[in-house]
């Protein structure tokens, strides 16, 4: 084997193993960096965003005309209606430190890799009376493009 080819080779290998990471990378990257929301692509960290709520997907998404397609996304809590986000802009992988039941069934329904830390049942308001908001807006939406433009709308 040549040195040109020992090269070529452990950058293939290097490529590899970077895209099987980019789910760790990004879970690293939003405990390390203290924010809600990282969203990774080929290894580099594309965004981040220290807004609660759906405010920083929903920021992402427009920043990027709605297309995420191959990225990674890590954020603290992921119920339906942020899986439904990462249905609509075409994630291929999310990492949850809470992630609902409903978003679970949604991204396993849509062939989108997760993984979680916490898994609950639902997302509640802040009073704990109700459905979170975001969830409830949603609850009766099956289409992720709908589900988009209602999202956008609840959160301005």
């Amino acid at each position: 084997m040549t040195a040109s080819n020992l090269f070529l080779t452990e950058r293939l290998f290097f490529s590899f193993d970077l895209a099987m990471d980019e789910l760790e990378l990004a879970e690293h990257e939003l405990r390390s960096r203290n924010v809600n929301l990282v969203i990774v692509k080929n290894g580099v960290v594309l965004y981040q965003s220290r807004a609660s709520g759906m405010k920083g997907l929903l920021k992402a998404i427009e920043d990027y005309n709605g297309d995420l397609a191959g990225t990674v996304v890590a954020d603290k809590i992921v119920g339906r209606a942020a899986a439904m986000l990462c249905v609509y802009s075409k994630v291929k992988s999310v990492f949850a430190a809470t992630m609902t039941e409903g978003a679970l069934r949604l991204l396993a329904k849509n062939k989108i890799g997760y993984k979680f830390e916490r898994y609950v049942l639902r997302l509640m308001n802040s009073q704990g009376t109700d459905l979170c908001p975001f969830e409830r807006a949603i609850k009766d939406i099956d289409d992720p493009k709908e589900a988009f433009k209602k999202l956008r709308l609840l959160s301005t």
